[in-house]
């Protein structure tokens, strides 16, 4: 009987010792608090990652502020809105080079002022131009694309020396604006960009473009005019051989990567040329406006109509 009470007496002892005994006196506490701060450590250096990385993306928040910021300072300054006469809608302008004339560009359909100002022009004068046959010489730009998307009877016209006239070739339809193989007055509109200062007898192509206009057509076009100096020949044909009278200057060909030959630089005398070769008046519409994407030199849209 007595060595029954003192087993259950030392039975109680222990139990008690195992119910008081903390946890972390034994390996199992160990464990447990390795595993507490190893896991506060982990959150420390989380919350750390976490504080740097937040500051890095301000940082690169600020920065890409900072460069948006100074782009449209940029912007502001050589950037405009404006009316695209190709876009027909709001569109900005921007500057991307000193020579305006060719580098103050539709941002939208990359158009540049010529085209901006020749298609202003057919606009204004012939507001139904998508119901006219039209002839356009030496295509290429934007202003073409737009001509050929947007009027069934828009035909483009380049010159391919080793092409026989009036055929195709290479997508395009050979003719010589000199020497053309259109019956008469074939044509509402003629559309030429800065073609004239490149052919050895602008005489000749006058009279031909007057020849296939329909009666009340026009030859609506731009080129180059230095009015305040006089007419400069830099070369010409003479019994069939090129002469350069000055050295050789060559303006971009869409059809030809070595360029356009520069026949004639066309002075003060130009419009009254036009008209005794043409026996017609010429309407001369200079246009800087901004609003509309015009400017820069040589801005003037040449206008030479056959009367009804």
């Amino acid at each position: 009987m007595l060595d029954e009470v003192e087993t259950k007496n030392l039975r109680s002892e222990r139990s008690q010792q195992m119910t008081t005994t903390p946890i972390g006196e034994g390996s199992l506490g160990c464990l447990v608090r390795l595993f507490f701060s190893f896991r506060n450590i982990i959150r420390s250096r989380q919350s750390n990652f976490g504080m740097l990385s937040r500051l890095k993306r301000s940082a690169r928040a600020r920065r890409a502020r900072a460069k948006i910021s100074r782009t449209w300072q940029i912007l502001r300054r050589k950037c405009n809105r404006g009316y695209c006469s190709i876009c027909e809608r709001q569109v900005y302008f921007a500057i991307e080079g000193p020579y305006l004339r060719n580098d103050y560009k539709c941002v939208n359909c990359q158009s540049i002022p010529r085209w901006r100002a020749l298609m202003f022009v057919v606009a204004e004068l012939y507001p139904k131009w998508r119901e006219l046959k039209i002839h356009e010489s030496s295509p290429g730009g934007p202003l073409s694309a737009k001509l050929a998307r947007e009027c069934p009877k828009y035909l483009p016209t380049h010159f391919f020396p080793d092409t026989p006239r009036g055929q195709i070739h290479r997508g395009f339809r050979c003719e010589d604006l000199m020497a053309q193989t259109f019956e008469n007055e074939s044509f509402d509109l003629v559309i030429t960009s800065d073609v004239f200062e490149h052919l050895p007898d602008v005489a000749l192509a006058v009279r031909e473009i007057m020849r296939t206009l329909k009666p009340g057509g026009a030859h609506i076009f731009t080129v180059p005019w230095v009015r305040w100096k006089k007419t400069l020949v830099r070369a010409l044909v003479k019994d069939g051989v090129l002469q350069h009278l000055e050295k050789p200057d060559y303006h971009g060909n869409p059809i030809d990567s070595s360029g356009s030959l520069v026949f004639t630089e066309w002075g003060v005398e130009l419009p009254f040329l036009l008209q005794d070769w043409g026996k017609f008046p010429v309407i001369i519409h200079t246009i800087r406006d901004r609003s509309l994407g015009i400017d820069g030199q040589f801005p003037e849209v040449f206008v030479q109509q056959k009367p009804y």
